[in-house]
């Protein structure tokens, strides 16, 4: 989906002759930098509506949408504010413990999104984000009631190691490392071994069997 806006939405619309026009007209006025970030912006924008709109026609999805977009366009806003206060204090942005801090971030910020996302409406949602910092609270770990909302301890441990396969995955795909291409590179003896490995972990760790209540999925309407 994601290659499907970039190909067809984001690149067709900035590098149309109006974008373009724009660009060298705003790029003359406020800079080499903030002059083509205003085509962009348009182009992202609409990007991000027609994600929101491919989720469902509800404002809930498209101020998810939306929600992405101002974080996305605010740190291109701010990108030059940021490496000018990372030189006077002298801040290595490539040390481990500030991509660390960035990691921490996009996460709790995707969190918020997906909190809009699920929500019944979108006043809802901001009820559900002031309740975060009005009512929080962690007696549910320290009395056990969280083990009594669908899911046992061994359901968490299971969700942990898969969610930690999932982390390292993606860190070596953004160091470009092609997990995929790997496997596909071994031996038919270690590369089937890895595929029914997996196969396997899908079937005796997936949800399904006597008891179990199948929820709606998330995509129904779909």
């Amino acid at each position: 989906m994601g290659a499907f806006f970039r190909d067809y939405i984001f690149y067709p619309l900035s590098l149309s002759e109006p974008l373009k026009k724009l660009t060298t007209n705003a790029r003359k006025k406020i800079g080499k930098y903030y002059g083509p970030l205003i085509a962009s912006a348009i182009a992202l924008f609409c990007v991000w509506f027609c994600n929101g709109l491919w989720h469902g026609a509800a404002w809930t999805f498209i101020f998810f949408g939306m929600y992405h977009f101002v974080l996305i366009l605010s740190g291109k806003i701010f990108e030059p504010a940021v490496l000018w206060i990372s030189a006077k204090l002298h801040i290595n942005r490539e040390k481990a413990w500030y991509k660390g801090l960035q990691i921490i971030k996009t996460t709790l910020l995707v969190f918020v999104g997906e909190l809009f996302f699920r929500a019944t409406t979108v006043t809802s949602g901001f009820e559900m984000l002031g309740k975060m910092f009005t009512n929080f609270t962690l007696n549910s770990f320290k009395d056990g009631t969280i083990l009594k909302l669908g899911m046992d301890v061994q359901d968490f441990i299971i969700i942990a190691i898969f969610t930690v396969l999932v982390f390292a995955i993606s860190v070596m795909h953004e160091k470009d490392i092609s997990v995929r291409e790997k496997i596909s590179k071994k031996n038919i003896v270690i590369r089937w071994t890895i595929y029914y490995l997996i196969i396997f972990a899908i079937l005796l760790f997936g949800a399904y069997g006597i008891n179990y209540e199948a929820v709606q999925p998330m995509y129904a309407n779909f």
